[in-house]
């Protein structure tokens, strides 16, 4: 598994997209005429706070929903379902892992309706637990390991697919400080090492503007883009000195202020 079998130079985007849930007078829209483009090779993280439309957004992107109007495309071609390219990783990681299957065959299973032969499946799913350093625990269950081995379980189980573009919806929520530093320093390696595009739904202030390329706002209801922030922390980071920088510290207070000026709770560390 390397940079050059997962990396993309597609863009993912969506155009004038607006999704709505119920009709008539219990129509209710969540987002509307929204323009967003996540650029290759980059982490994107989406913030602001519960019920402003990021898991809809993600779905969207995903091609798990369709939009009610406007469109969704990856490198100019619409997505209108699934697609092999994304592959997505959920908050509830323990809900899909299945606790009576050992880790390798978590990993490998949902390979299987791609129809991919049973040698490959395992060959893949062995390959990014490697990634995820779960190698050492492939014949265990699910149930013996810790909640952060079991949401790398989960992020493996994304890379199997092979897919040059990782959405993460909340994924260290419920996590511990600690497991969390741990994991959002996996998902910058990730990048890092595999050269994937890496789209990630949080709460906390202080994730995004650690992990990002770039920080994209929502507020509001429609949801809109409330600002869209470059992070020029580079590539390499720490969780001991680029927390401490100057430049990390304005941008946590810009994001935060922007959020509380829309008058919208946020979650700063």
């Amino acid at each position: 598994m390397t940079s050059q079998t997962l990396a993309t130079d597609l863009a993912l985007s969506a155009q004038h997209v607006s999704k709505a849930f119920g009709t008539g007078a219990e129509k209710v829209v969540v987002i509307d005429d929204l323009h967003l483009e996540i650029q290759p090779g980059d982490v994107t993280c989406l913030v602001g706070p519960s019920g402003v439309g990021k898991t809809t957004l993600l779905r969207l992107l995903a091609g798990l929903a369709a939009p009610t109007s406007g469109q969704v495309s990856l490198g100019g071609t619409p997505i209108t379902g699934a697609v092999e390219e994304i592959a997505v990783v959920f908050q509830d990681y323990r809900g899909s892992l299945m606790p009576w299957m050992r880790v390798l065959q978590n990993v490998a299973f949902p390979l299987e309706g791609q129809g991919v032969a049973k040698a490959e499946r395992l060959a893949r799913a062995a390959a990014a637990l490697e990634v995820v350093g779960l190698a050492d625990s492939a014949q265990r269950y699910p149930w013996q390991l810790s909640g952060g081995m079991q949401q790398r379980v989960a992020i493996a189980r994304a890379l199997a697919y092979e897919s040059p573009i990782l959405l993460m919806d909340e994924p260290f929520g419920s996590l511990d400080a600690q497991t969390r530093f741990e994991l959002e320093d996996l998902v910058l390696r990730l990048r890092r090492d595999l050269g994937i595009t890496i789209v990630l739904v949080t709460h906390d202030i202080d994730e995004a503007v650690y992990l990002g390329d770039r920080v994209v706002v929502f507020g509001g209801r429609p949801s809109r883009i409330v600002d869209d922030i470059a992070v020029p922390l580079g590539r390499e980071r720490s969780q001991l000195t680029t927390r401490a920088e100057p430049v990390f510290i304005e941008l946590r207070t810009r994001v935060l202020d922007e959020i509380q000026r829309c008058g919208l709770k946020a979650s700063p560390r």
